[in-house]
Formats: structure tokens, sequence, C-alpha cells
């Protein structure tokens, strides 16, 4: 049986900021139902989307007896303007079905992000995969993405600013008791619940497998449409296993920055940097990035 679920968890922060981690570390509350699958993408996938709430609803198991909010973590909600712009179909969804939604986005030093960005591309191949423009050898959608401030400018517009919650990457790694508590206290969940896996690493690039030139083409035309009819339990475990069939090595280091790509990034960043701190009212001097 579906319920109607009336309020929602958004985690849509950028990337390689620690979403997965996030995700997966509420999954444990009792009071919080996880997506069936962690990013089903359903406010930018057009074919989701255009099936309609009721069936948004169908991707929990939520028992509105047990559980206060359906959760899910979609990093797609922040790629504008490359994808449909997620906020505003999330506003429109909140007017006209009259649903709660609670937004969680995650920020982490842009440069480490970026670099981060740019190792899992040589494992997953976006930039052939998308046909994404290179800029001084960087692919100009990380560098995009990194623009916090314009991203969550976009939720800010449409949502109340106690429905929005800005959490730092870091502070989740080394702090994590002290980040769940505050995210437990803005969803309205038991802020005491003892969270029993908080040492374990989520969604790392390094060690996994690099996939040669010919994977973009078989994952978009072939393993991805025939792996999306398993059941949910079985895709993570099946993808992994086809993509290193394609495998061509692993990734052992992460990807290095020149000098000069590094002032590129920062020249473009810049001023979304000093808006994110300016507006947001963000610590930007924790990462050292401009003085």
């Amino acid at each position: 049986m579906t319920y109607p679920i009336e309020n929602f968890t958004l985690i849509f922060g950028a990337m390689k900021c620690g979403t997965t981690s996030l995700f997966n570390y509420l999954a444990e509350h009792p009071q919080i139902a996880p997506c069936k699958v962690k990013e089903p993408n359903f406010f930018t996938h057009e074919k989701s989307w255009n099936k309609g709430l009721d069936y948004y609803r169908t991707l929990w198991d939520y028992d509105p007896a047990v559980h206060t909010t359906a959760m899910e973590a979609s990093v797609n909600y922040s790629k504008i303007p490359r994808l449909p712009n997620a906020a505003e179909r999330i506003a429109k969804t909140a007017l006209e079905s009259g649903v709660n939604f609670k937004l969680i986005y995650i920020i982490r030093n842009p440069i480490d992000r970026v670099i981060s960005h740019c190792t899992h591309d040589l494992e997953e191949q976006w930039s052939v995969r998308y046909n994404h423009p290179m800029v001084h050898g960087i692919p100009y959608p990380a560098i995009e993405i990194s623009k916090y401030a314009m991203q969550i400018n976009e939720y800010y517009q449409r949502f109340p600013s106690q429905n929005v919650l800005l959490l730092n990457a870091d502070n989740l790694k080394h702090n994590p008791n002290q980040v769940l508590k505050q995210v437990c206290e803005f969803l309205e969940v038991d802020a005491d619940f003892a969270f029993p896996n908080l040492s374990k690493q989520h969604n790392s690039s390094k060690g996994k497998p690099i996939t040669n030139k010919a994977w973009p083409m078989i994952d978009k035309y072939l393993a991805s449409p025939v792996i999306s009819y398993l059941p949910s339990s079985m895709r993570g475990r099946t993808m992994r296993t086809v993509r290193s069939w394609f495998s061509t090595g692993k990734v052992h280091q992460k990807f290095e920055l020149s000098e000069d790509q590094r002032q590129f990034i920062l020249d473009e960043l810049r001023s979304d940097i000093c808006e994110l701190s300016l507006k947001y009212d963000v610590d930007i001097s924790q990462w050292n990035l401009i003085e």
C-alpha cells in the first residue's frame, strides 16, 4: 500500500560533497524513510517527472505510524544550467499538492571538490559520455557545480529559509555526531538517536575501476537500460560488476591540478565564493582560497 507522504527531505548537495555519507547515516534513523533508490532524480529526469507525484510516493516503503519524513539524495538537483531547474519543479509540487519539503545542501572546499570531480570522471568517463566542454583541461561542469551560491539561490528564492539547511562536508567528516544532531533537529526527528556506523567512508573514488572509452556508450544504450529493470537492491551491485568488465585499471591517486588550472578555477569561482560568504554567512576562511 502506498501512503500519501506529505513530508519529504531532499539532500541535493554538490556531488563529491558527502551526500552519500549523509544519506546512509540518516537512513539508519527509525523516523526517516530512505528512498529505495538513493538518487531517483525525479525532479530532473523527464521520464520520471512526467509520471507525477503519485509515482514519486511509490519510491518509499513509508509507514506514517513510524516515519516522519521520506528522504532521498539526488545531486542532479544542483546542476543548473545543464539540467532542468529542480528548485522550480519542487516548488511547483509543493504549491500544487501542499506537501512539505525540507532541503539540505552540502558544500565543500570548491578546489577539493573539483579535484574529486575530475578524479571520479576518470572512472565514469562523464566528459566523454556527455561531450562536456573542456577548459584548461578541466570539464567545465565541474566548475559550474562548484558555484554553490548560484545553485542555492534557486532554492532560497522559492522556499522559506527555515526549510533550507546548509552543511559543510568537512564538518560532517570530522564531527558527524554534531552535524547529525543538527540535521535531526532541522528535520524534527529524535536528535538523541545514536547513529551506529559513523566511521564508514562512502563513495570514495580511490580504488574504483577506470572504465575504457567504450563504457559511456555501453552504459547509455545497454547497461543502464537493462539494469533499470532489476530490483533496486540488485542494481548497484550489478552495475559495479558490469562496469568492471570494461575496466582498464583502478584509480590510485587523485587528479592533480596545475597552478594555472587552480588559478583559473579560483578566478571563475571568486564572485560566487564571496556571495556565499556575504549572502549566506558561510565561513569561507577555512578554505584559505581568498585573501
